[in-house]
Parts: structure tokens; sequence; C-alpha cells
């Protein structure tokens, strides 16, 4: 797969239309949501402050996922509640927030669930720190894909439409990313893998004429 120059990647962060994304009606739902549900327990997580778009964004492909895993009572605070303490047990985080979370998971009997969350939220990092090779940058600590909103919106949009077409769930879409030599990785499928690259593209160009 070519890689882009570096040029490349600098006008996509630089045509990112954020005012476009604040606008999106789903965005708008999922960061309320979050935002809401971190006031209710009182949380002080700071990479909710710090990430919130990319955190918010992803928010439906975890919600795309729990659907089609057929998980019944499934709120979308509980969705924000398991994506939340994914991230912090990928960051290997420890405190008191953690634990507020953990018990209010425990309490619907999610854990076991988000453990899977889990699972897939690192399967995505993988996709993410594969797509962004393509682009010529090299991603390969999870909140710098976090950090990086132009180019993660357009890759969890294009995760987001793959899911919903082949019907990928907690559990197909662990085992479709296999990991290479090198930290590289891909869909079991490289077709599928190719689609997400195509999607991203297009939606770039797509931003850019808008």
């Amino acid at each position: 797969m070519k890689y882009l120059q570096g040029y490349d990647l600098y006008r996509i962060n630089e045509s990112f239309d954020y005012q476009l994304l604040l606008e999106d009606k789903t965005f708008n739902f999922w960061r309320n949501t979050q935002d809401k549900t971190i006031k209710t327990l009182g949380l002080q997580f700071y990479f909710v402050g710090t990430f919130q778009m990319a955190i918010s964004v992803l928010y439906p492909v975890i919600d795309a996922l729990m659907k089609n895993s057929n998980i019944p009572n499934v709120t979308p605070t509980t969705v924000v509640l398991m994506t939340i303490f994914s991230i912090a047990q990928i960051l290997k985080m420890k405190s008191e927030d953690v634990k507020k979370v953990k018990d209010e998971l425990e309490k619907e009997n999610m854990m076991e669930i988000t453990s899977k969350v889990q699972k897939s939220l690192e399967s995505i990092f993988k996709i993410f720190s594969f797509v962004s090779r393509s682009f010529g940058k090299v991603i390969d600590v999870f909140t710098d894909m976090l950090a990086y909103v132009a180019l993660c919106v357009p890759v969890y949009s294009a995760i987001l439409e793959i899911v919903s077409k082949e019907g990928l769930n907690l559990e197909t879409l662990p085992q479709k990313v296999l990991v290479l030599g090198g930290g590289v990785a891909i869909f079991g499928l490289k077709n599928i893998l190719q689609t997400v690259v195509d999607l991203v593209k297009n939606k770039i160009k797509f931003n850019k004429q808008i």
C-alpha cells in the first residue's frame, strides 16, 4: 500500500471541519450522554475532557457492535460507561473514578461484556494504526489515536459502515484483526482493510468539498 507524503497528512488535519462535526446530531447525542453520565457520577477522567471529540465519535461504533451482539438491556449510558472503563483499563489507570464506573457496571452485570468492549477498542486501535501508516504517520499509543481527531473521525466512520454492513460484533471484530510483525494490524480479510482505507480517503475528499 503506497504511503502518502507528509504534507498530505498535514492538509488532512488543516482541512478537517470541526464545526461540521459539532453540528452532527449523532455526535451531539453521544457527547451529551457522556456529559450527563460524567456529571451524575461525579467523574473526573482526564482523557474524557482532553479527547472528548474523538471518544464521542467512538461511541456509535461500540453501540453498533453491542447491537450486533444481541445484548439486551443496553442503554446509551451503559455504552458510555463500558467505553470509558475500557479506555481506563487500556491506559492502566487506577483511581476512585475507575472503581465508581466498575461498581456501576457490576450492578448491571456488564463486566464480562465490558472485557469484550475493551478487546474491540484494542482492535479498533490496531486498525487505526495500520490505516494511519498508509497516510504516512506512525501511531503506536492509544491516546495518540484519540488526539488525532482529523483522522480518527473518518476512520471510525469507515469502521462503523463495515460493522453495519458485515454484521460484525464484539466477538467477530477482534477475531478478524490479526497482529503481524512490527505491530502492524490488518483484518483477516485484506479486502476489508482496503475498504477502510478507501472509505477514509473518500470521506476526507468529501469534507474538503463541503
